[in-house]
């Protein structure tokens, strides 16, 4: 087991653990559905074989809340893998619906910060199209690590380990060379100074004040060459379409609820940046992006160009990088100068859109075949919704979670979002 005193908090690590809220607990949630009845025993056994060999898993955090000291990791005096791990049975109908409703409960908890943050929960008792499955809950505080990190844990726990790792995400090129650094950093002051100036996003039913009760749903494979075949259609990328499907689900979901029609929306979506990572390849490295939602635009195909046309403009912008900086000066600042900076940029956008690539083919876990999974990050700043696109085995899924008062049944985005998938 890695020593503690060899993963000391970064500076962005510090400013997602300081994020956390009542009512918007920084946690990263995945599930992923097995098929068959897992052994309960040879599940513990991979954790004990696979995840507790991670200091983070085993140690608690240590945080003054102090400006300009960050916390550490300490040991948990009481360690115990039964606070951890834990067993529930499913209750009626045993289908998808009640997996959801029990996950939307996990993700309106918060995790002990008295213990190591983080929980399993094997659930039990799921029924399938009259199959029987099982289902793992992971529950991950975000300053342990980010999505694309979760993923790399769940699937170091596969039979297949990390043979099948995704392909890596797509991040932004880095200066290299005197001139290339000069002008590029000219090129984050000046992007710092537009996305403060930013406006506002305009009031919707998104934009509410947060309560405790969050809700997830998710939906069922899309197959990933039929999104391919559109992205091609249009000279564009696989992201650009489900982008477009996104701000597609939004507009019909908003429009059903009164709004409008009108105004758009902002979302931030994170932008991997390599490098920065802890030995084990744990923590933060993930900058974050402001994308225009074409959500005024009523006629679909023009609203997929369009789209497009704007992914393709962020793409040529740094502002990941200057929000990851951003991030990591909240990480020394005190806990109110973080606050601000946080309310000041959750106050610019409506909605969080995450893409995380997973492995391109089936893996299976402890002798059961993963027939799904899909992972949440957690929606900062008083943002209450969330919107996270998984790719798997050559299909995607669309997981929604939002806050129960922004957004009581995110099942109606998940249905408009295939909607708007079948459409193209």
């Amino acid at each position: 087991m890695t020593n503690s005193s060899a993963e000391p908090f970064t500076a962005v690590d510090t400013a997602w653990l300081r994020m956390d809220e009542p009512t918007n607990p920084m946690m990263i949630t995945a599930v992923l559905v097995l098929e068959g009845q897992a052994d309960a025993a040879r599940l513990e056994a991979l954790v004990r074989e696979k995840l507790l060999v991670h200091a983070r898993f085993s140690l608690r955090v240590a945080d003054s809340r102090l400006p300009g000291v960050p916390p550490h990791w300490e040991d948990d005096p009481c360690f115990d893998l039964r606070n951890h791990v834990h067993r529930v049975g499913l209750p009626a109908p045993h289908d998808r619906a009640a997996l959801e409703a029990l996950v939307s409960d996990l993700a309106s908890q918060r995790l002990d910060r008295e213990r190591p943050l983080w929980q399993l929960h094997v659930v039990e008792g799921l029924l399938l199209d009259g199959r029987e499955a099982c289902a793992l809950v992971v529950r991950l505080h975000h300053c342990i690590g980010d999505g694309i990190a979760l993923v790399g844990l769940l699937l170091s726990m596969t039979d297949e380990g990390l043979s099948l790792r995704p392909p890596a995400p797509g991040h932004l090129r880095r200066a290299e060379g005197a001139f290339d650094l000069a002008r590029e950093a000219a090129r984050q002051t000046a992007t710092l100074g537009r996305l403060l100036l930013l406006s506002s996003d305009p009031h919707t039913a998104y934009k509410r004040p947060l309560g405790v009760l969050k809700r997830v749903a998710w939906s069922e494979p899309i197959s990933l060459e039929r999104v391919r075949a559109v992205a091609e259609h249009i000279g564009g990328k696989i992201n650009d379409v489900l982008m477009a499907a996104c701000a597609g689900a939004m507009r019909t979901d908003l429009l059903a609820r009164g709004w409008d029609g009108e105004r758009e929306v902002r979302a931030l979506v994170p932008v991997h940046i390599p490098g920065g990572r802890a030995g084990d390849g744990l923590g933060n490295h993930i900058g974050l992006v402001f994308v225009d939602m074409p959500i005024a635009i009523a006629d679909r195909a023009l609203r997929l160009r369009e789209t497009k046309r704007r992914m393709d403009r962020v793409k040529e912008q740094p502002d990941a990088t200057v929000a990851l900086a951003v991030l990591a000066a909240m990480g020394v600042a005190s806990k109110e100068i973080e606050h601000l900076g946080v309310s000041l940029f959750a106050s610019k956008a409506t909605a969080l859109i995450t893409n995380v690539p997973g492995p391109l083919a089936e893996v299976h876990l402890a002798g059961h075949r993963v027939s799904s999974m899909i992972v949440w990050a957690p929606v900062s700043g008083g943002l209450g919704l969330g919107l996270s696109l998984l790719s798997y085995a050559g299909a995607v899924r669309l997981g929604v979670s939002s806050d129960a008062h922004c957004a009581e049944d995110p099942r109606a985005i998940v249905d408009a979002f295939v909607a708007e998938l079948d459409a193209f």
